[in-house]
């Protein structure tokens, strides 16, 4: 009612737009103003003036309005064309330059689903899959929870990552020890199975002494190219990494260490699902394509 009366000055005007009688405009104006507590408009020469009580209510009026045309907009696309939404969370130092790609092999394959994604490093890996936030999370690492189920998408490496002035980076390879008396910059201080912490600081009994959190890959990047630490991080994030920055990425212990990238879903999911169809077809995309995207 303020958006159409905004629109278009007068009563009878606005209540054409509306579909409504002029009368029954006028005892909504009314009803309005008396739940307010205070006058919404003032009348000059026969149109609706809003007073600056009622200019505050129409703005927040105008934002509820885009809302829920917005709302409405989808609602008739998925009717139309989208029958599923699956919602995939990726760990914010996953590389995202397959993105596009994966999203159009998904609609060219099943354009009935529709695929969100999120980017999270604040919660613990896979709380977004309990709470019922997300449908999938694509992740590197181990899971050893029950009710989740992880399909292995491509084999990965753990590798420290150093400024290229760093003496460091003339190593052939980096130990645990090597970390202890630099900051360690990391994207999360969440312990997680299959990575570093499990792989090389726990069996070399060696912590870093500081830590440096940030959630972004390109500001741990620009970090370490400075000289404030150092990172380890999975292979393909690094490929991507060293590209933009002057890094130089070395493998940990003298026989390298690896990790599994894997899609993990709920155990509860059903064959032929939207999310399980997702979730299959994006492990063997990716098993099949990481390597074309290895530097996005």
């Amino acid at each position: 009612m303020l958006v159409a009366l905004d629109q278009h000055g007068t009563v009878t005007a606005a209540a054409g737009a509306l579909g409504l009688t002029q009368p029954a405009l006028s005892h909504q104006i009314q009803e309005a103003e008396r739940r307010a507590g205070v006058p919404l408009f003032r009348r000059v020469k026969k149109r609706l003036v809003f007073t600056w009580q009622g200019q505050e209510l129409l703005a927040s009026a105008r934002l509820v309005v885009a809302e829920m045309e917005r709302a409405e907009g989808d609602l008739a696309r998925y009717g139309k064309t989208v029958n599923a939404v699956v919602r995939l969370v990726t760990r914010a130092y996953c590389p995202f330059g397959w993105l596009p790609a994966f999203l159009d092999d998904l609609a060219e394959a099943h354009p009935d689903i529709e695929l969100e994604h999120h980017s999270e490093t604040l919660t613990p890996p896979y709380a977004a899959l309990e709470s019922g936030a997300a449908d999938l999370i694509l992740a590197p690492g181990r899971i050893r929870r029950g009710e989740l189920i992880a399909l292995p998408a491509f084999d990965d490496v753990l590798v420290g990552l150093v400024a290229a002035s760093d003496p460091l980076a003339r190593r052939p390879w980096l130990d645990a020890g090597d970390f202890r008396e630099r900051v360690y910059v990391t994207y999360s201080t969440v312990l997680e199975g299959g990575l570093e912490h499990e792989l090389l600081f726990r069996h070399g009994r060696i912590v870093p002494e500081r830590y440096q959190r940030t959630s972004s890959p390109e500001a741990l990047g620009r970090l370490v190219a400075a000289g404030k630490g150092a990172a380890i991080v999975t292979g393909w994030l690094a490929d991507a990494l060293v590209v933009r920055h002057d890094l130089v990425a070395r493998p940990l212990t003298a026989d390298g260490l690896t990790c599994q990238w894997a899609v993990v879903v709920r155990a509860s999911e059903k064959a032929g699902q939207p999310v399980l169809t997702v979730a299959e077809r994006l492990a063997a995309w990716l098993g099949a394509h990481r390597h074309e995207h290895a530097q996005d």
